[in-house]
């Protein structure tokens, strides 16, 4: 296709169709109307010979075409917004911008209260929506622009991501104060006999907790499975029931923290961002911010999680 045959103002709003999954949406992220937005689309499906996005029961789905050219649209307009960017600068003290970051319990309970008042200091504007995003679902949503950032395992790499080591949490048994066990040493045996908390977005599969105690030979039937910690640690607080969770949160409520009596990796957290817009004043600016919210964190638990890492993670990053 020649783009000499393309008008390249419509490619922004081609970009905002596919995050927000709306005309009307579109319309008002681009602040146009949304007859112009519906104009937009048809030269759109004129130029490339193919619908693009069909109306269904979910909004505005992309085709299979529009699929493939999301890609290359949003890197050229990352490529685009970091050289205007780049004249303009980022202005943390005024901006009002929204970044959209997908983390789980774990990272936004270490890192979200940092960020509140570093925000309240040099960023009063500006503005962190968290959002729980299945995995599978995360390099979609980045490309789209629906999200800037992701905070997940290093299972996540993808070759069009980059990724630096955020957090680096150990796992600990968590008991209520005045539990029969607590403030004695657990061995494997009296560990096991406790009953346990599994916490897990999924519905089912297996734990952190179940891949360590596997290499052991051994195995847990759970009492209770629970999606988030916040509830967790209020039934652990509340029963005899035991939770396996990471130190830093742990920490936060007032729980008997006993070591694991068995080897058990750490949780590795990783910061992701899409490639193509690593250089963005704006997206430099939060990546900073969130790096060093981690080591804020890790500073006040007096743990070694959150070191300071500021690379690239090339297909399999490093935790």
């Amino acid at each position: 296709m020649n783009l000499r045959s393309i008008d390249l103002n419509l490619l922004p709003v081609f970009e905002a169709i596919y995050a927000e999954r709306s005309l009307t949406r579109a319309s008002e992220t681009l602040h146009v109307t949304q007859p112009a937005v519906s104009n937009a689309l048809a030269r759109l499906r004129a130029a490339f010979g193919d619908p693009l996005f069909v109306r269904s029961g979910q909004g505005m789905t992309p085709t299979p075409a529009a699929q493939a050219l999301i890609g290359p649209v949003r890197e050229a307009m990352g490529k685009l917004r970091a050289g205007l960017d780049a004249r303009s600068g980022f202005d943390a003290k005024t901006s009002d911008r929204v970044f959209n970051i997908a983390a789980r319990d774990v990272a936004a309970s270490a890192l979200m209260p940092v960020l509140a008042k570093r925000f309240q200091r040099l960023a009063p504007g500006v503005r962190l929506h968290c959002h729980q995003v299945e995995r599978r679902d995360i390099p979609a949503e980045l490309a789209a622009g629906r999200l800037d950032f992701a905070i997940d395992i290093p299972a996540l790499a993808r070759p069009e991501l980059d990724g630096a080591a955020l957090m680096n949490d150990r796992l600990v048994c968590a008991l209520r104060k005045g539990h029969p066990k607590a403030g004695r040493q657990l061995d494997l045996r009296s560990f096991l006999a406790l009953g346990h908390i599994a916490v897990s977005s999924r519905r089912t599969g297996r734990t952190l907790l179940d891949g360590a105690l596997s290499r052991v030979g051994e195995k847990l039937r759970p009492a209770m499975r629970l999606p988030y910690y916040q509830p967790a640690f209020h039934v652990v607080m509340s029963s005899d029931l035991a939770l396996v969770a990471p130190l830093s949160l742990a920490r936060r409520y007032d729980v008997a923290v006993h070591d694991l009596p068995f080897a058990a990796s750490g949780l590795d957290l990783l910061l992701f961002w899409r490639r193509d817009n690593a250089e963005e004043p704006a997206i430099r600016w939060a990546r900073g911010e969130l790096l060093a919210a981690a080591q804020t964190d890790a500073a006040a638990s007096g743990e070694r999680g959150g070191r300071k890492v500021r690379g690239r993670a090339r297909g399999r990053p490093r935790g």
